[in-house]
């Protein structure tokens, strides 16, 4: 009954005042707040973001109400958690001149809901293992916490060795994001490094080259638009061979992918998904050609190419 008569004094704390008063009604309201459960919490912030807009609630406000629209729409509260946190934080921070923060932090909220776009795509950037800010765009495969694994995995393997010059294969740029990872990391390190990065998605090509360029990777990194037949052909009059090669090749057996989640399935290249019958076509062709081009001297021997291949 206390719970009930907060929330109407609430409500009408905020309804048919002037504005000079609202600050005095907003503290009734955020007082009405802490004196009920969490529940009639959201209820109150609706009530007042109904009213005022979003550009009148804090961010805190901002995020619960945001993260009960995207439970009440299914989303997993975790992934919610997620969600809502990160889109209020892109809301405020690139809010243009004159523009309300709050249209934009609603067209976000749309995109998620109602056409399951992936966070990355909704925001266009993403933090990757010691990147803060990897641009990210429709439909290249956005980057997962698994992939940062990998790159954690060659880091610690190439750490064991002397520090020359590294020379590495990438299949599979998509983002950049593990070869601009893996270049940033050995840079910092003075280890010197030339990655050739391949991808058979010109639009990925393209997204490497411009996060290679605004990390100031671009001398480290060379792109080329060839998928690895292609590569393997050309490959002996321009490249030689490597000390190793890095994929996070697509795994998914083609009869599986209608049962992906829609905010994968519908957005993401299926060229960056699809692994064929049994979701081994690609790696089947990497494990063929890699004794040929893993150096067969130096750093790594390629008679025992199994431990330089990273996927």
């Amino acid at each position: 009954m206390a719970a009930v008569a907060w929330a109407v004094l609430a409500s009408i704390a905020w309804r048919g005042v002037s504005p000079g008063s609202r600050t005095v009604n907003r503290c009734l309201i955020r007082q009405a707040r802490l004196r009920n459960r969490r529940g009639f919490a959201c209820d109150l912030v609706l009530t007042r973001s109904r009213k005022s807009g979003w550009h009148e609630l804090t961010d805190d406000e901002a995020r619960r109400l945001a993260l009960q629209r995207l439970v009440d729409a299914g989303e997993e509260q975790a992934e919610a958690n997620i969600i809502s946190r990160e889109i209020v934080t892109f809301a405020r921070k690139n809010c243009r001149p004159g523009e309300n923060w709050g249209d934009r932090l609603e067209r976000a909220l749309k995109e998620r809901i109602q056409h399951q776009t992936p966070l990355q795509y909704i925001i266009g950037e993403w933090d990757f293992h010691n990147l803060k800010g990897i641009r990210v765009r429709k439909p290249s495969l956005c980057p997962r916490p698994e992939t940062e694994e990998l790159v954690s995995l060659v880091l610690d393997s190439v750490s064991q060795f002397p520090k020359r010059p590294l020379s590495v294969l990438e299949i599979g740029s998509g983002t950049g994001a593990i070869a601009l990872a893996l270049a940033d990391s050995w840079r910092k390190q003075a280890r010197g490094v030339h990655i050739t990065a391949i991808d058979v998605a010109k639009t990925a090509c393209e997204l490497t080259l411009e996060n290679a360029e605004i990390f100031g990777l671009s001398e480290h990194i060379e792109v080329i638009h060839a998928s690895l037949d292609e590569f393997v052909a050309l490959r002996n009059k321009t490249h030689g061979t490597f000390d190793l090669i890095v994929s996070n090749p697509p795994y998914i057996p083609s009869r599986l992918l209608k049962s992906l989640d829609p905010v994968v399935r519908e957005h993401e290249d299926p060229r960056a998904l699809d692994g064929g019958s049994d979701g081994l076509d690609l790696i089947r062709q990497i494990v063929t050609y890699a004794p040929d081009m893993l150096k067969p001297t130096g750093m790594f021997n390629r008679y025992k190419c199994s431990k330089h291949l990273y996927f």
